[in-house]
């Protein structure tokens, strides 16, 4: 692996003095536009972005704003928070959402009170929209994977200059887009972190998204309100149609993907109430949502189903979201493009191309290698409700890397574990929310103590730096998703492909009386993991 010709890219490191505080680092580095110390307390920065609020509680820090410039069409805004005093010795590079174009300044206070240096991106652009990526490869290209690599570069000569000290461990923390970030490191840049946390992950970036036009198109197919279209009154009386039929005496559906419920099961009955069951148009819809999406001309799965027990879309907000503005403007770059043009043979294989040769922002390549090799640790986690973007990718995802070990199962499981866990969680949603437990530190989740047991980053620092491997994670969901409400239950989310079982007796809210049990793996390749061509590796 070849760093440096990316380490000084854009960098211009004065070697006549070193940056002896913090306003320095602006004269050390021509890429820095401010470096001041910020006083502790709270943080309202200027034009912080939609829907941010002030951050509280910080400490003092030197607060470096930078754009990198690695190609001619490139703009990439980076903040780097170090703190002026505890400094913890280690990096923690956050991620983004959605489509980028802002970065999350509430993530990051929440690693500069962990006394971590913190860094994030806006991946290139301003705005959560798309319209910067049409007939622009290069900001595309940030957007995908060099914002970050340039980030995470950075932000490493910044430590160095402003503590006279290299980092003594990096980490990378995302979710949703971040997640995908997150693979994107593990893959194509290896040694940049010692650990990753990877959750809700989008890395089948194309394919997922299309998932949501597809979704759109089933959904609309006559309109809004039409026959085919499920009104959100509907999905209550779905999902507990579902557990009816599917739910464990713990009251949860521990895997939805072992649920054979059919939604012929609720198609009303002559003279039944129809606020009571759904009409054929409507199940034969959630025939198409719940079963994988497949090629209409050669029948070949293209993306997993959706998970029975998430919350059905909006097909509303589908067609007006981050996945119609991508193809929209990134894939087609076409300012009339539609949802309802979206061909899902020709334009599946035209996306898939355009993305390996190009752009490429799927994080799908299962060569892991390099990362096993200097010993980096990957958790990653997926709710098993999310809505958005279904669990099961990223369980297929998991299997392909333990298929590339190359040994007998057993073998490439083990060897696969040593460095890379998922935790698949019943009852949450994308990222964080969900009708069951949903708090276990991870980003945008309710708070819990920073230990291993109950925090997944701390339990990531306990395996990096001294070897000891998460067996099981407490999840918290609290009253209202408020912690200062109190707990309502606590269950153990187990390391795929374990999965929590109640023991049969003692409150089922209380985590202690359930175990991690083995459970049986889908072990036959999926097509759809065999389709994709892989991207070409760009560094």
């Amino acid at each position: 692996m070849r760093n440096s010709f990316l380490l000084l890219a854009g960098l211009v490191l004065c070697t006549t003095a070193r940056a002896d505080n913090c306003s320095n680092l602006k004269n050390s580095f021509s890429t820095i536009t401010s470096a001041e110390t910020v006083p502790p307390g709270t943080f309202s920065p200027v034009n912080p972005g939609a829907g941010a609020t002030p951050v509280t509680g910080l400490p003092s820090f030197c607060r470096v704003i930078g754009t990198l410039t690695p190609t001619s069409d490139s703009k990439i805004g980076i903040e780097v928070w170090m703190p002026t005093a505890g400094w913890n010795g280690k990096l923690q590079s956050i991620g983004n959402h959605n489509l980028g174009g802002i970065i999350y300044y509430g993530d990051m206070g929440l690693a500069l009170m962990r006394n971590y240096a913190v860094a994030s991106t806006d991946t290139g652009h301003v705005g959560n929209d798309a319209q910067w990526g049409a007939g622009h490869p290069e900001k595309v290209a940030d957007f995908g994977w060099r914002a970050v690599r340039q980030l995470t570069v950075t932000a490493k000569a910044l430590i160095a200059a402003f503590y006279s000290a290299n980092p003594r461990y990096s980490y990378f923390n995302g979710c949703s887009m971040g997640g995908r970030e997150a693979l994107q490191e593990a893959q194509r840049f290896p040694d940049d972190y010692d650990g990753i946390v990877s959750g809700s992950a989008m890395n089948n970036w194309t394919r997922s998204h299309m998932a949501h036009i597809w979704a759109a198109q089933v959904l609309l197919q006559d309109g809004p309100g039409g026959a085919h279209d499920i009104p959100p009154a509907k999905h209550e009386l779905i999902l507990n149609s579902v557990l009816a039929q599917c739910k464990g005496t713990d009251g949860f559906l521990r895997n939805p993907t072992r649920c054979g419920w059919k939604p012929k099961a609720l198609v009303c009955k002559a003279g039944q109430d129809p606020n009571t069951c759904i009409t054929p148009a409507q199940a034969e819809s959630l025939e198409k949502l719940y079963s994988p999406w497949r090629n209409p001309r050669t029948n070949e799965e293209i993306y997993p189903a959706t998970t029975l027990t998430s919350a059905l879309p909006n097909p509303n907000g589908l067609t007006a979201g981050p996945a119609a503005k991508y193809f929209q403007w990134i894939v087609f770059n076409k300012p009339d493009w539609k949802y309802t043009m979206l061909n899902f043979d020709s334009d599946v294989a035209f996306a898939d191309n355009g993305d390996a040769e190009g752009p490429q922002t799927n994080a799908i390549d299962p060569n892991l290698s390099g990362f096993q090799k200097r010993r980096g640790k990957l958790i990653s986690y997926h709710g098993w409700v999310d809505s958005g973007f279904t669990p099961e990718f990223n369980v297929q995802y998991y299997e392909r890397v333990v298929e590339r070990m190359g040994k007998d199962d057993a073998a490439a499981l083990k060897e696969t574990q040593d460095f890379y866990r998922l935790f698949v969680v019943p009852g949450m949603g994308h990222c964080t929310g969900g009708p069951g437990p949903n708090a276990f530190g991870g980003l945008a989740q309710p708070a819990v103590p920073a230990d291993p047991r109950h925090d997944i980053f701390s339990a990531l620092e306990q395996w990096v730096e001294h070897g000891v491997a998460p067996t099981q994670l407490v999840a918290t969901k609290y009253v209202s998703d408020d912690p200062k409400q109190g707990i309502a239950m606590q269950r153990p989310v187990c390391p795929y492909p374990q999965e929590a079982e109640y023991k049969g007796h003692g409150s089922t809210n209380d985590a202690g009386n359930f175990v991690c049990v083995n459970e049986s793996r889908n072990l036959k390749p999926s097509s759809a993991r065999r389709f994709q061509p892989q991207p070409v590796p760009k560094r």
